[in-house]
């Protein structure tokens, strides 16, 4: 029963300890990772895995290492922030893998990126011909940025010279049943607008709302209700059927 209890304290603690230096660290550590960011998350949670389980070490042993491996991280990124030098030989430099449609297989070598990658990566794009690529570029955090030639591109509104108006972010006001009130205030609502926006789909109580969003430039709300009534809308995806249809 001991180790038991032992094993879930340890536990709790590895896992806000990790949460806690990835809050600090910012959102690199889960978005576009650098090399060392890379490296010093898979050791994370290393040190928090055997954390849990390992009785030998005590317990600020572990986290010593986790906050040694949180400071070493947060150093790596301000010096790539602060010297262009550094930057360039810790995370590398972007690297054009296609150019004007013809493929660069010296620099396809030196990122050691095969063919197979390239196509599934300009698929990603929706391109897949290599011909309509005019540029390629390997990110750093191993993503590939691509700029189709101008003959590819997709028309845009400004190039069809039709006037468009400015869009803006909707605001959500309701979220999960619960009033957002900051976010009401923000554009001079108030609750009594609101319940008569929500009374026109038929609703009396902001519990049943699920969600709703005011956009500001259309002065319009979203709502999407609890129980939505699809009626003869309704369609359905799966794969199950009627036994009974069987021929």
């Amino acid at each position: 029963m001991k180790i038991i209890i032992e094993i879930i304290i340890q536990t709790i603690l590895a896992f806000f300890s990790i949460l806690f230096f990835t809050r600090i660290l910012g959102k690199q550590q889960i978005a576009q990772l650098s090399f060392h960011d890379y490296v010093n998350g898979i050791t994370f949670g290393s040190i928090a895995a055997t954390m849990t389980t390992d009785f030998n070490q005590r317990t600020w042993h572990y986290l010593l290492g986790l906050t040694l491996f949180a400071i070493l991280t947060f150093l790596m990124e301000w010096i790539t922030l602060k010297s262009r030098k550094a930057r360039k030989v810790i995370e590398g430099e972007p690297l054009i893998l296609v150019h004007n449609g013809k493929i660069l297989e010296d620099n396809m070598k030196k990122a050691r990126f095969n063919l197979k990658e390239l196509n599934s990566q300009l698929r990603s794009k929706d391109i897949f011909n290599v011909d309509q690529v005019q540029y390629a570029i390997l990110e750093t955090d191993g993503s590939v940025s691509v700029m189709p030639k101008p003959e590819y591109k997709s028309v845009t509104v400004q190039d069809m010279g039709i006037s468009f108006s400015p869009e803006a972010i909707p605001t959500s006001v309701i979220i999960e049943g619960k009033l957002i009130l900051p976010n009401l205030k923000q554009h001079g609502l108030s609750r009594a607008w609101l319940k008569e926006q929500i009374q026109t789909h038929g609703v009396n109580d902001l519990q049943e709302v699920f969600t709703a969003a005011y956009d500001p430039i259309k002065q319009k709300l979203y709502i999407d209700l609890y129980e939505d009534d699809l009626g003869k809308d309704k369609v359905d995806i799966s794969e199950t059927y009627n036994t009974k249809d069987q021929s």
